[in-house]
């Protein structure tokens, strides 16, 4: 899929690598749909809306309230008759804890967040009408970690954070095999260790450039359906 006159929705998208995901998708004159929690508290959104020439709308989710999502969804329905692209990006973190630190909240808040999140978005746009069908193709990315990947831990800890990342991985494959019939590609994109607030500022690099490999992976012709790449469009560990 070439990424430029689409329609996109971006959840996440006001900080890190939703908000470049943003500002690159409205480069490439898409159209796009963000979300925030509190989007009167997004002022870099806003910003970029307002400069936007109407091809940015800011819109409130809570992607761990499934009430918020039902209604968030209809409200797409409202502003876009088909979604091109979904980036499920919004997501938290536990802090990085060790065995001796992490709690059953802490796992409840993490999986709720990044896994059953971003099952429930894909869910409710798809029953909106909005993914794939008649109106054509859509391409579902999952941003997960490779801290999910069982093959790749080396290290242990953070049980939190990996074992929601690997829930979103499995979510992913059967979403490729129940949607594919449907016109809808869903695929998994690991966006590397990048310089964000999430990882406290830390990483190799940049949301710019993060962003740019994010992107060209999907406009790619590489299988995109059930496989996870990293941001420079290496195939990922299971």
């Amino acid at each position: 899929m070439q990424l430029a006159n689409k329609t996109c929705v971006v959840t996440g998208g006001n900080r890190g690598i939703g908000l470049e995901l943003v500002r690159q998708l409205l480069a490439k004159n898409n159209t796009v749909i963000a979300t925030a929690r509190k989007p009167e508290a997004a002022s870099d959104l806003q910003k970029l809306q307002a400069s936007a020439g109407g091809r940015l709308s800011v819109t409130k989710l809570d992607v761990t309230s499934p009430q918020s999502i039902e209604s968030w969804a209809a409200e797409v329905k409202a502003l876009a008759p088909h979604v091109d692209l979904l980036v499920n990006n919004a997501g938290v973190t536990d802090g990085w804890k060790e065995l001796g630190e992490v709690t059953a909240q802490d796992m409840l808040d993490c999986f709720t967040a990044n896994c059953i999140g971003p099952l429930l978005v894909t869910q409710q746009l798809h029953k909106q009408g909005l993914l794939g069908g008649r109106a054509g193709s859509s391409l579902v990315a999952n941003m997960t970690s490779k801290m999910g990947s069982i093959d790749d831990n080396g290290s242990g800890s953070d049980y939190a954070y990996r074992a929601s990342k690997a829930g979103l991985n499995i979510v992913n494959k059967s979403l490729s095999i129940d949607l594919a019939p449907e016109g809808v590609t869903s695929v998994l994109l690991h966006p590397g260790y990048v310089r964000t607030d999430m990882t406290g500022w830390n990483g190799n690099i940049d949301t710019q450039a993060c962003v740019k490999g994010l992107l060209a992976v999907l406009e790619s012709d590489r299988e995109l359906n059930g496989k996870w790449y990293a941001f420079d469009g290496k195939v990922i560990p299971w």
